[in-house]
């Protein structure tokens, strides 16, 4: 089978991303972890996932399978994970980073975003809900989220950090405080 090579950029980071990547969003279980192999036979290296998807696992499997075959190694990969709304404050973000690597089986994401600028009630389901049956929305603001996933940089548990979903105002307001620049501002 013939590879195709994938051109990529330089993020503010340092580090190269592929300009096109595999979204494992809505992938049916049990389909994707074939996906995942196809898309690396035929030169894919960056691919999207995210915990809240919930097939983390079986991304991990297929690329796993491919760098076990000897295709690629990690290195070769380009991974993109996001933090979940209800794992939005400090504590919690590099939990739900944890939880991708482990899925994933790697001990590095290349990028990783908050997939969206607030957060959800922690500690139950991915998407709580009050008495009213309405979203249970969490106090916590999306700085703290980011002052997190910044820490999650320096640990090594991610090469890259960025944001999803945001608009133009809640982008200003990392700017204004951040540390490590925001990488990538992905738009669903």
């Amino acid at each position: 089978m013939t590879t195709v090579r994938i051109p990529s950029f330089t993020l503010n980071s340092g580090y190269e991303i592929p300009v096109f990547g595999l979204g494992t969003w809505k992938s049916s279980p049990g389909v994707v972890h074939q996906t995942v192999k196809d898309a690396i036979d035929v030169g894919y290296r960056h691919i999207d996932c995210a915990l809240v998807y919930g097939n983390e696992h079986e991304v991990g499997a297929g690329i796993q399978e491919k760098i076990k075959e000897g295709l690629v190694k990690r290195e070769d990969l380009f991974l993109t994970s996001k933090v979940w709304n209800t794992f939005h404050s400090k504590d919690k973000v590099p939990i739900c980073l944890k939880k991708s690597l482990e899925a994933l089986g790697v001990n590095y994401l290349d990028l990783y975003l908050m997939h969206w600028p607030f957060g959800y009630q922690e500690d139950g389901e991915l998407f709580p809900k009050n008495d009213k049956g309405e979203t249970a929305l969490s106090n916590v603001d999306f700085i703290e989220t980011w002052k997190a996933m910044e820490e999650c940089v320096k640990l090594g548990l991610a090469k890259s950090i960025g944001l999803s979903n945001f608009n133009s105002q809640q982008i200003e307001r990392i700017w204004e405080i951040c540390t490590v620049k925001p990488s990538l501002v992905q738009v669903q």
